[in-house]
């Protein structure tokens, strides 16, 4: 204990102070959260809020006494020897550095530097991770998502704590929308409204509800310890699906953005979800090398598909109501969406992305070409040369006329389908 006590008085004399909001916040949620929530607490102690992590829970003890990490439970317990009592319990402990850091913050005397007590630590720890977007970006960023507006006419690109809006006949830049994660994920445009996933990894992630027309502020649909990583509108715009790093698939009223069921259907990362044409159905996609197909109507498990041998990335409904998935490696499978029955598999390449659309299925590959597979076909109809640097995600129109890459160096290129004939490219970067 007096060689600790030495130690912090050493690094509070040569660091600056410990942030509860940038710090201690986003780690107490991303590691103690789940166990500590209001509605089933363990030891009844309770991490929602400042205000209510400051008080004991079971034990009666002050879980923090501020200037003294020695005398706090919360410091004891994340230190204790044994896996039963030690903080996360049955779990491996807290790195040593994210220990020190808790322990720094309640020797100088635990402050608190958010805007309220009583605001829940979510909250807390959204307001530390946003930004403002620059205004000229100093270099290109690698695309990782892209929608294409209703009409066809524009193209949202993720960018840097924005999305920006390009319009395709010229590669001119309509709007910027402000305001979003650090990273954007997955993007879903329906009427108006854009759904983009994403959030700062290992600290923060939301699906986030924006108003391509700017007449209203964005909408953060719900606040994660870990990124989002896929989103999807049904195709009536009803409802919202989004993939989320937090193994958890979640379900959003899609014109108010009102949540409306959390699914636990996943051992793993869920990195993509898409509609049945109908609605009827949800396909998902998980890093745990599985993918599931629920009844929206019962929220029950119809089909579970575990024929791939590496995590999955993508899944996307055929026009037949069959399943495609893709998973790392770039085995593609096609199954039986109802008894998880393969029936296919692309072959050829090494798959990268793809995207299911009106008209077909466009791919990208480790060979840096693109492929265009015309209605349930298996064979290409047409192949062409990438844009740019190796393609990172794809879109594609919603009248299936028009498909969109996004590369690792900015580069943006719009192609027609089904010849793959070039419309228009350009480096997706604000200057």
């Amino acid at each position: 204990m007096i060689l600790r006590a030495l130690l912090l008085s050493t690094c509070l004399a040569s660091a600056a102070p410990v942030s509860f909001q940038r710090e201690v916040a986003p780690l107490l949620q991303r590691r103690c959260a789940t166990c500590h929530s209001a509605e089933n607490p363990k030891g009844r102690y309770q991490l929602e809020t400042f205000a209510r992590l400051m008080k004991a829970g079971q034990s009666e003890l002050p879980p923090v006494t501020p200037g003294k990490p020695v005398q706090s439970e919360l410091a004891a317990l994340l230190r204790e020897s044994s896996a039963q009592d030690r903080m996360p319990q049955k779990a491996e402990a807290l790195p040593e550095v994210e220990i020190a850091l808790i322990e720094r913050w309640i020797a100088e005397g635990a402050r608190f530097d958010g805007a309220s007590k009583d605001q829940p630590l979510v909250e807390l720890v959204r307001d530390s991770m946003l930004r403002p977007a620059p205004a000229k970006y100093a270099r290109p960023l690698p695309i990782t998502a892209l929608a294409f507006s209703p009409d066809g006419t524009r193209l949202a690109v993720s960018g840097y704590y924005e999305v920006t809006i390009w319009n395709v006949s010229d590669g001119s830049l309509v709007t910027r929308l402000g305001g979003l994660p650090e990273r954007i994920t997955s993007l879903a445009w329906h009427g108006s409204r854009l759904a983009a996933a994403g959030g700062s990894p290992v600290q923060w992630g939301t699906v986030a509800l924006a108003d391509v027309a700017g007449l209203a502020p964005v909408k953060f649909l719900c606040d994660l310890p870990e990124t989002t990583l896929g989103v999807a509108f049904s195709a009536d715009g009803a409802r919202i699906a989004a993939g989320c790093g937090d193994r958890t698939v979640r379900l959003f009223d899609g014109a108010t953005g009102a949540s409306r069921r959390v699914l636990k259907l996943h051992a793993d990362w869920v990195q993509g979800v898409a509609f049945s044409a109908d609605g009827s159905h949800l396909l998902t996609a998980s890093r745990d090398r599985t993918a599931r197909v629920v009844d929206l109507k019962s929220d029950e498990v119809t089909t579970s598909y575990t024929g791939h041998e590496t995590p999955l990335v993508a899944a996307a409904f055929a026009l037949d109501g069959q399943a495609w998935t893709l998973a790392r490696g770039g085995a593609m499978h096609r199954w039986d969406a109802g008894r998880a029955t393969r029936n296919g598999e692309l072959k050829g390449a090494d798959w990268a992305a793809f995207r299911a659309g009106a008209t077909g299925l466009v791919t990208t590959a480790s060979d840096h070409k693109l492929r265009f597979f015309a209605g349930n076909e298996r064979t290409p109809k047409t192949t062409w040369e990438a844009a740019g640097d190796v393609v990172q995600t794809l879109a594609i129109s919603a009248d299936g006329k028009r498909c969109a890459s996004g590369a690792a160096d900015g580069t943006v290129a719009v192609f027609a389908l089904p010849d793959g004939k070039p419309v228009r490219s350009w480096v997706a970067a604000p200057r």
